[in-house]
């Protein structure tokens, strides 16, 4: 029995490491379901709270989550608003991503887009543009080059 488990985790490192060599990325395991639904719960107060700072329609979100696009591409408030939501939801501190939260509720990112989205904007002075700048591309990737990947 003990050489079956060395196996398995000498199978295991191995296909971790091929995956790293081949540029392949590993997600990261699931939350288990009861720390699911208390990450959704922080993910929904700190939406609820940025709406009720930025008075921002819940609309604005629905448009943003199905298309990577505001209704006004220089709208401030709402940009304001999604940098609220992704610093209260732990998603983004000081325009770094959280590269697990990122991975485990938003979308699997692959290959270089942390890196790559992280990088959006980097001259701008105002922070809710600049946060915008690399929510969006967060959305974009999110709804093009992941779009057939499962969510975890």
């Amino acid at each position: 029995m003990a050489h079956f488990n060395f196996f398995i985790l000498l199978l295991t490192m191995s296909f971790l490491f091929w995956s790293v060599l081949n540029g392949q990325d590993v997600q990261p395991e699931p939350d288990d379901p009861e720390v699911q639904r208390e990450k959704h719960a922080e993910f929904f107060a700190a939406r609820k709270a940025c709406a009720l700072e930025f008075l921002v329609p819940y609309a604005n979100t629905i448009l943003f989550n199905t298309t990577g696009k505001l209704l006004d591409e220089n709208d401030r408030t709402s940009m304001c608003y999604f940098r609220c939501f992704f610093e209260k939801a732990g998603l983004m501190d000081n325009f770094k991503l959280n590269v697990e939260l990122v991975r485990k509720y938003m979308w699997p990112a692959t290959g270089d887009s942390i890196e790559h989205c992280e990088s959006q904007a980097m001259d701008e002075t105002n922070a809710c543009v600049r946060a915008y700048a690399i929510t969006q591309c967060i959305m974009m990737r999110a709804l093009t080059d992941a779009r057939n990947k499962p969510m975890v």
